[in-house]
């Protein structure tokens, strides 16, 4: 048993630790794929957010544009028909700069208007303008190239693009959108510099990628007028956003860890209980078999000496033999009943029949009973501080109770029982006390005295004659009355077994 106990045990162990391992392996695993996926995702966030932060700038550069173009002391805008196609060409010309001799004609493939003759109406040349100033952002700032399509609007557009270039105050916002379109709420920094590799991350420093775990790829900001050519977006700690991602996985392995951890623990915890609970069952077999055989042979033993005629002719030895037997006989009918009222009140069946009880006498009663019962002297003083004369309970299971823990209280005292009884009234209790100078329980032991079969042992034997029963039976009348019991006791030093009563 103990082998197999053993083997069951370290089973459990490897069982557990390899579950454990395999959890711990499957979560790093994941947390470095979701890492992975983090960098990946911010890539993403960040190319987004340059092309977003370029389209701003463009949006504003391109009205600038449209509003200059319309700008009639600036440039000139002009219709012709071309026969060949059979649309409109419009040509847009500086005005007031005899050096500017450059002009730009371009026709639309689904629009050809012309002019109005009355100046009042200024639609067509409002489209003409928002057309050239669209295709000059689609042709010129999305591709950073400026084509000086007229001197004085190549100028001005260039003017305008260094004025509205590049800037971190706008590519944060329009980054954070993109990055709490992914769900992702991590501190990030942005690093600018003058020389840098869209292509290889290897330039960044030891030192940085130890601050910044998460560095993304360099974008290019087209910036030449500073030191602010290339632009990353670094990133302390991703923990935050991985924990996220993994947290329901995270869960569900510690559930289930804590599950099966539970589970091997309440087996391992029963298979030990029901070894023990073995082990008492075997002493207490071995006891009461003891206990069972001593009145038997007595009986035995008295019968066959009345079988002697010259016994049976003695009348005094005759009564004297058949007293022994009566007296064995009744100790193991108490026996029997013992062993039978701990089954009905362990199985619930037994009932509580309340009566008032004189506390006085019945203490008194069991006082005098174990005082001319026992060979060894016994002093009991009895002390009632409650000013309860009655108290409502079971007479029979009252008396029970006391007498089992008065039985325990003698057994466990030297050769001289010293023995204390005290009756408090505590809240909604009669409390009752008993105080031995007995050998004393040890720690370890106090929480099993009020199991079924186990008896405090001393050494390697039991040096005191029981069945293992006594307290138990005390403990389930207790909780079949509602009320509670406690023991405290240190080896050596005497034991007091309290019993609290309903009033």
């Amino acid at each position: 048993m103990h082998k197999k106990a053993s083997l069951l045990v370290i089973v459990c162990f490897v069982a557990t630790t390899g579950l454990l391992a395999l959890q711990a392996y499957w979560i790093v695993k994941y947390y470095n794929v979701t890492k992975v996926n983090f960098e990946k995702e911010v890539n993403l966030a960040f190319e987004d957010g340059i092309k977003k932060e370029l389209s701003l700038r463009c949006d504003t550069i391109q009205k600038i544009v449209e509003h200059k173009i319309l700008d009639t002391n600036a440039f000139v805008i002009s219709a012709k028909f071309d026969k060949a196609d059979k649309k409109y060409v419009y040509t847009i010309s500086a005005k007031g700069n005899a050096k500017d001799k450059f002009s730009s004609s371009f026709s639309f493939a689904n629009y050809s208007k012309a002019l109005p003759k009355d100046k009042r109406d200024t639609s067509v040349r409002k489209h003409v303008a928002g057309m050239l100033a669209l295709l000059m952002r689609e042709e010129d700032l999305e591709s950073h190239t400026i084509y000086y399509r007229t001197q004085k609007l190549g100028i001005f557009m260039d003017e305008q693009a260094k004025k509205y270039q590049f800037d971190t105050t706008r590519l944060r916002p329009a980054f954070n959108l993109y990055l709490k379109e992914r769900n992702i709420n991590v501190p990030y920094s942005f690093m600018v510099k003058k020389d840098d590799s869209t292509n290889n991350k290897s330039i960044i420093n030891t030192k940085l990628s130890n601050t910044y775990p998460i560095i993304t790829k360099a974008f290019s900001t087209y910036r030449y007028t500073d030191n602010q050519h290339y632009v990353r977006a670094m990133f302390k700690s991703p923990n935050s956003y991985i924990l996220s991602k993994i947290s329901l996985i995270l869960l569900a392995s510690l559930a289930m860890i804590l599950i099966i951890s539970g589970c091997m623990i309440f087996i391992l915890k029963s298979l030990f209980r029901e070894k023990r609970l073995s082990a008492i069952k075997n002493d207490f077999i071995s006891n009461i078999t003891h206990e069972f055989k001593t009145p038997i042979a007595t009986v035995s033993v008295a019968i066959e000496a009345l079988n002697d005629t010259t016994i049976l002719a003695d009348k005094e030895k005759t009564i004297r033999y058949l007293d022994h037997a009566k007296n064995e006989i009744e100790r193991l009918n108490l026996l029997v009943d013992k062993v039978l009222n701990l089954a009905i009140y362990d199985g619930g069946r037994s009932e509580i029949i309340k009566e008032e009880v004189n506390i006085a006498e019945s203490i008194n009663d069991l006082i005098k009973l174990h005082q001319l019962s026992n060979a060894k002297e016994v002093t009991i003083t009895f002390i009632n501080q409650s000013n309860e004369i009655y108290i409502q309970a079971d007479k029979i299971q009252f008396q029970h109770a006391l007498n089992n823990v008065l039985d325990n209280a003698i057994k466990y005292s030297p050769n001289e029982a010293s023995i204390l009884i005290t009756v408090d009234k505590v809240g909604n209790y009669l409390v009752l006390k008993l105080k031995d100078s007995g050998i004393g329980i040890s720690e370890k032991e106090i929480l099993m005295v009020f199991d079924k079969f186990y008896r405090v042992s001393t050494g390697n034997n039991h040096l005191v004659k029981g069945h293992g029963l006594g307290l138990n039976y005390v403990k389930q009348i207790m909780i079949r009355h509602a009320g509670w019991y406690k023991i405290e006791s240190e080896l050596g030093q005497g034991t007091t077994l309290i019993l609290a009563w309903p009033i």
